[in-house]
């Protein structure tokens, strides 16, 4: 007998969606969003965290159902793997939570996933705040085409290096990465991380919290400190930064870090 298409565990997990959104304090309880398959479609935000269901459905995301889908939470679901077509059919998101619900060596994150790589992101163009903390990614697929991006959250994972990253990006989360850069060395960071012209929020791989909110100016720290120093671009070649106007010192950057 040919199976039916979406499969009935696709909808009943859909069915568990939570009403709200993403960014909402206050939690709705499982199934709260009342979606049946009654010829309505899914919920544009689909809340599906805290489940701890372990892996994902045939079908989900790759289903052309998924189209209207624009935020997606999944964190709390002791995820090891994500189908390798899942963003297929998902062209209009624009929030994706995979990290979390709390870091991982705590009792709030003992339901953390634990995925060690992603499918591929080049459908996201959309894409503008995607979460991954608290996993075990040891690699990150492509961002180039997630030209809008403007929030990662990678903290708590066991990453050796990082890929281009979006020069749209203002809030990146580093720690608990293995990865190069502190306050007082910050040209070890990665030339990545230090390339970005927009950056405002930025949490060092040593935990130090950085940026506007924090009254350090960036491009300060980020770029060269000494007039005519030189900063790699990602490409290889190199370019020419700031001024001495610009510069400030290690330590007074860290007194306003602090």
């Amino acid at each position: 007998m040919a199976a039916s298409s979406p499969n009935e565990e696709l909808l009943a997990l859909l069915c568990r969606s939570r009403r709200g959104g993403i960014h909402e304090l206050h939690q709705c309880p499982e199934g709260s969003a009342e979606w049946n398959d009654a010829g309505q479609p899914i919920p544009a935000c689909l809340l599906l965290h805290d489940l701890e269901i372990g892996s994902l459905p045939l079908g989900f995301g790759s289903d052309p159902m998924f189209a209207t889908v624009t935020e997606l939470d999944l964190s709390g679901n002791r995820l090891t793997s994500l189908p390798p077509d899942m963003f297929e059919s998902m062209k209009c998101l624009r929030v994706l939570f995979l990290g979390g619900p709390g870091p991982k060596f705590t009792p709030e994150g003992a339901s953390c996933n634990m995925l060690e790589s992603l499918p591929q992101l080049k459908y996201l163009v959309h894409l503008e705040h995607l979460s991954l903390h608290d996993n075990q990614l040891t690699t990150l697929p492509e961002l180039a085409n997630c030209a809008v991006l403007h929030t990662l959250r990678l903290d708590r994972n066991p990453l050796p290096e990082l890929p281009v990253l979006p020069p749209s990006l203002r809030v990146l989360h580093l720690e608990g990465c293995p990865l190069g850069g502190t306050l007082d060395l910050p040209e070890n960071l990665p030339v990545q991380v230090r390339a970005l012209p927009r950056l405002e929020d930025l949490q060092l791989p040593d935990g130090s919290h950085i940026g506007e909110f924090f009254g350090t100016p960036l491009p300060s720290l980020l770029r060269p400190r000494l007039p005519g120093d030189l900063l790699p671009k990602i490409d290889g070649t190199e370019s020419l930064y700031a001024p001495e106007s610009q510069s400030n010192s290690t330590e007074e950057i860290k007194e306003k870090a602090v």
